[in-house]
């Protein structure tokens, strides 16, 4: 079974103050770490505080970006040799606004993929819906490009360690109602994807991510999907009232269900 995991891209937003003010108010109130993975990317100034603050709750610390070179004369960028000594489970890398805003490309990317990867640093590659048209064993399949460029080099044991956001360009960022089936459809084509490269068994055991436009009315909905495993929230995830309600979907869900078996129960008297 594939642990669902739920993670917070905060973006430019929040003081460290603030941070730690948000993981103080909800690292009580998280699910069973054991069942459902939480983890929040704030800006790199708050995650050693938040670090801190998160203690033993099991609350993962996500880093929103992180350079392919582990030292050097690099003005403003982040050394992944800095996140793995601060604690850092995971670091979000070639997510879509990287690409639009900074120019950042597939090969800038893929350095940095095997770079955490060395350093083991977990990667959540981000990856759009870019495809191609591909052969495999006499079969036309639709192949991610993108996401395979982002992964040359990378072998089938690292592989294994790596976690995939699906984004699709016509979802984030735009406060636009998520459609649970295309979303589904994207996260399967994905994990095909990895199967026609990798191994199918590989493919199954990896956690792909959906992100763009998710929030407390259509979490359940999107996570009931076979191939999608977690999502990656945006706007949504600021609130603390509204981000416990996302991360604690599943036990929500589990209440109505026992509710409800109650009340047939009763009526069945």
């Amino acid at each position: 079974m594939r642990k669902p995991f739920i993670a917070a891209n905060w973006k430019m937003h929040k003081s460290v103050a603030e941070s730690v003010a948000f993981v103080n108010a909800i690292k009580n109130k998280l699910p069973d770490p054991d069942k459902i993975e939480v983890g929040i990317a704030p800006q790199a100034f708050s995650l050693y505080s938040m670090k801190q603050a998160a203690g033993d709750s099991g609350l993962k610390i996500i880093a929103q970006n992180a350079a392919a070179e582990y030292s050097g004369p690099y003005t403003g960028e982040i050394s992944l040799r800095g996140l793995k000594d601060l604690g850092a489970s995971y670091a979000m890398l070639g997510h879509i606004e990287r690409r639009r805003l900074f120019g950042e490309n597939n090969e800038a990317v893929n350095k940095k993929v095997k770079a955490a990867l060395q350093m083991d640093i977990t990667p959540i590659i981000c990856t759009d819906e870019t495809m191609v048209q591909k052969e495999v064993n006499d079969e036309i399949h639709y192949v991610f490009q993108q996401l395979m460029s982002v992964l040359h080099g990378v072998s089938l044991d690292q592989i294994k360690r790596v976690v995939i956001s699906y984004e699709p360009s016509w979802a984030v960022g735009v406060g636009q109602h998520a459609n649970a089936a295309l979303a589904e459809e994207g996260c399967r084509m994905i994990r095909r994807t990895i199967a026609d490269n990798y191994t199918y068994e590989i493919a199954d055991k990896i956690r792909i991510l959906y992100g763009g436009s998710v929030n407390p009315d259509n979490i359940k909905e999107i996570m009931a999907k076979p191939d999608i495993d977690g999502v990656l929230i945006g706007r949504a995830s600021l609130d603390v009232d509204n981000f416990l309600k996302m991360v604690n979907y599943a036990e929500t869900e589990e209440k109505s269900l026992a509710r409800a078996a109650g009340k047939q129960k009763s009526d069945n008297k």
